[in-house]
This record gives C-alpha cells, sequence and structure tokens, in this order.
C-alpha cells in the first residue's frame, strides 16, 4: 500500500464506493480535468491498482473576517490556505484507520507546500456533520458564517505530525 498521485491508466476508479455519491462521482468523472487543467492535484492510497482511499488539495483563500478571532491578521483581506477539497475511503477500508492516514499525507503535503510558499494552514469543507465532527477530532476550527467550513493552522498541524 502506498500514497501516489492519481494515475486514471493504473487506478481503478470505477469500483470505488465511499458512500457519498458526489464523492464517488467526483474521482470517477471530475478528477481528470481539474488535474490536467492544474486546479487540484489528487492523491491516494492504493494497493496496486484498488484505491484504499484519496483526497484532493489544492491552493485557496479565506476571508480575514471569517476567521476564528484567536487568528488576528490586521493587514490582509484575504488569507491563503491549502484546501482539501475532498477526502474519502472506500467502504470496504472504513473504520480500519485510513481516513486518518490520508487527512496526515495531507498535513505533511501542507507542510511541504509551507516550506515553500505562505500559507496559514489548511481548510475544508466537510460534506456533511459527521465529516466536520472528524476534522474537529484533529483540531480544526469552524469558521464564522459557515456550517461546515472548517480551518487548521500550521501551528496545530506542525504538532500533530510531530506527535
Amino acid at each position: 500500500m502506498q500514497f501516489e498521485h492519481l494515475n486514471p491508466k493504473k487506478h481503478d476508479r470505477k469500483s470505488f464506493d465511499c458512500g457519498l455519491e458526489a464523492l464517488n462521482l467526483y474521482l470517477q468523472r471530475g478528477t481528470n480535468q481539474d488535474q490536467r487543467r492544474s486546479l487540484t492535484r489528487i492523491y491516494v492510497l492504493a494497493e496496486e491498482q484498488q484505491l484504499i482511499g484519496y483526497y484532493s488539495i489544492s491552493a485557496h483563500s479565506v476571508s480575514r473576517d471569517n476567521l476564528p478571532s484567536e487568528i488576528k491578521l490586521a493587514s490582509y483581506r484575504d488569507v491563503p490556505f491549502l484546501l482539501l477539497g475532498r477526502l474519502a475511503v472506500d467502504k470496504a477500508f472504513q473504520g480500519q484507520g485510513y481516513g486518518d492516514a490520508l487527512i496526515f499525507h495531507a498535513f505533511k503535503t501542507t507542510m511541504e507546500a509551507a516550506e515553500k510558499i505562505g500559507i496559514l494552514g489548511m481548510v475544508v469543507d466537510a460534506k456533511n456533520e459527521n465529516a466536520a465532527s472528524f476534522y474537529e477530532g484533529f483540531g480544526f476550527k469552524r469558521l464564522k458564517g459557515s456550517r461546515n467550513r472548517l480551518i487548521l493552522p500550521l501551528s496545530i498541524m506542525a504538532a500533530l505530525v510531530k506527535d
């Protein structure tokens, strides 16, 4: 099992089923075009061609007015983040820690990017309340004015990756 970029010619996207149709359809129909246009990068955890899970990551910004009150950035209107756009684990592998493995890989990818470009952390749009709770378990905080948009500053992420 290994992490790698999604390869449409190698990885079996058709049999992937995480239980959420929107995440399945994105993997099957949206990933090729988004990657070709450099809108996102898709990382997969796979055993040969079988996909265990995937996540997408891309550049994003958040209005400083929506940040939690403990983050004060008076000189910036929009603050750079990386967007964890989607994260899903196939139903056959759910409940076995693969979601944690995917998010920690995303954290490491974010930390590597932060060494080269300026970003404050990671932002995610949780698909539902269960997903929001999953992210809150890692220290993500909900943004003001949004039900399921959450952020995780690099400082918290670094502590998680270090442990």
